[in-house]
């Protein structure tokens, strides 16, 4: 085959990658393309009928967090200057032995906490609710001992300890999808 032939055919074939490469990107936008039905959001500090440890407090700063770094809406101090009031209301924490000590099976070594949440986005501006009392949860693990110290004996300040450290994990979690709940599309229930 002559040089020249290659090089016309390497040419047309980069131009043909180039021009399917950039098409297929023109569509592209950064950021979340969908737009929210409210501009401010008002969180109203997490309440707790559920028996999780200081879980309320957790959950309401890591929802905040989340919403400010999201930035479609902006973060308002009240409900009067809010077109959105978001409302969570701890239901339920559960927890149960996950995993047994490999040298007294009546012992835990591993627990699975569920933390459960009721959640309602009120709009302000007509008096009613986009949803109420959707049920959001999330489950983690504690662990009470590191998984291959054989030696290690459990006690009840253990699963203590082991709990207040899986807690931020599992609200962090649960913030999570919380925000999932208001800021990704939904249909009006």
């Amino acid at each position: 085959m002559p040089k020249n032939v290659l090089q016309e055919r390497i040419l047309v074939l980069l131009t043909l990658f180039t021009v399917a490469f950039t098409s297929g990107c023109n569509s592209y936008q950064f950021g979340n393309p969908v737009e929210l039905p409210f501009e401010s959001i008002y969180i109203k500090p997490v309440t707790n009928d559920s028996f999780a440890p200081q879980a309320q407090a957790l959950l309401s700063s890591q929802i905040r967090d989340i919403f400010i770094h999201d930035g479609r809406t902006k973060l308002v101090t009240s409900s009067e200057a809010a077109d959105a009031v978001l409302i969570v209301n701890l239901t339920e924490y559960n927890r149960r032995a996950a995993a047994r000590q490999s040298l007294d099976t009546t012992m835990a070594a591993n627990f699975s906490l569920t933390l459960s949440a009721e959640v309602s986005l009120f709009n302000q501006n007509k008096g009613d609710y986009y949803f109420q009392e959707r049920m959001v949860w999330k489950s983690s693990n504690a662990y009470l001992n590191a998984p291959y110290d054989t030696t290690a004996t459990t006690q009840s300040q253990d699963f203590l300890q082991s709990e207040y450290q899986a807690m931020p994990r599992l609200t962090r979690d649960l913030a999570r999808r919380i925000a999932d709940e208001v800021l990704n599309p939904w249909e009006p229930r």
